[in-house]
């Protein structure tokens, strides 16, 4: 090494060392990090070879590119573990689990928790399409809201023919969906992107013994840990009946008052039976 290139090593190290060690310059360096962050999105699928590939598409060609999607088959009988494997062989970013029996979608969801490396997650219907920009718009969204701790979006609700029959009117701001933080009604659970670093590691969990409700349930654990929104976007279309939501609250009514009493024990919530029925009392 010449004397010249002596020089010029020495004088990078010590650029280099004066860079990482001031704490101005290690924060820009975790900021270009941070930029793009890993979205973990979670697919349950059982039977659902007629809309799977066309779900799967929908996440493959995310406008965001830091994602990973991981589904579980849960001892399917139809086509659904072939497809699932047709894209993981295609997508490097796809990655396919089977349980060795049928254990319903509870533990399904447990187990797809368990295998995401990302700091935002999300969950996925092998029945539904997600538009090109929805995760970018809700990470960005995040990103910008650092109080709150799970964005959902508004979405169109179609048939198993794929036309559309309704669309949603989700309330938009925290203290709205606060008032009745329900699955279907104040946020559809597969549209809501949320940040794993405001919670507890164990948080999110699904609970067998949460009956009907076991959305809604995760919803109303997050309530501690930051505010709720929901984008005025149309970002996502689900295949069910908007109407079917509160044909289950008034189905199951006595679950529905369990869940109340669990949250106000369990999660502090802090509003009236009156606030938190209210959708249900409209509807009747």
């Amino acid at each position: 090494m010449t004397f010249w290139q002596k020089g010029c090593y020495n004088v990078t190290f010590l650029c280099n060392f004066r860079f990482y060690h001031c704490p101005t310059a290690r924060k820009l360096i975790l900021m270009k990090n941070s930029n793009k962050p890993l979205v973990s999105i979670l697919l349950p699928v059982h039977n659902c070879e007629r809309f799977l590939a066309d779900s799967l598409e929908s996440l493959i060609k995310q406008s965001y590119r830091q994602i990973e999607i991981i589904a579980i088959d849960d001892k399917s009988s139809d086509n659904s573990l072939k497809i699932l494997k047709s894209f993981a062989r295609k997508y490097k970013k796809v990655r396919v689990y089977k349980n060795v029996k049928r254990y319903g979608i509870v533990m399904t969801l447990n187990r797809l928790l368990q295998r995401a490396k990302g700091d935002f997650v999300t969950f996925m219907s092998a029945k539904d399409i997600s538009s090109k920009s929805k995760i970018k718009k809700q990470l960005d969204f995040l990103l910008g809201n650092q109080g709150v701790v799970a964005v959902g979006s508004q979405c169109r609700f179609m048939n198993k023919k794929g036309k559309l029959i309704g669309k949603s009117d989700f309330p938009k701001e925290n203290q709205l969906i606060y008032a009745s933080p329900l699955h279907g009604i104040s946020m559809q659970f597969e549209t809501v992107l949320i940040n794993t670093t405001l919670i507890p590691k164990d948080l999110l969990c699904f609970k067998a013994n949460s009956e009907h409700f076991i959305y809604s349930d995760v919803l109303m654990k997050l309530l501690p840990y930051g505010k709720f929104a929901n984008l005025p976007q149309y970002l996502h279309y689900h295949r069910n009946d908007p109407k079917a939501y509160f044909e289950d609250l008034r189905t199951h009514l006595v679950s529905l008052t369990k869940l109340w009493i669990k949250s106000i024990a369990n999660y502090d919530y802090q509003l009236s039976a009156k606030s938190f029925f209210t959708p249900l009392i409209k509807q009747l």
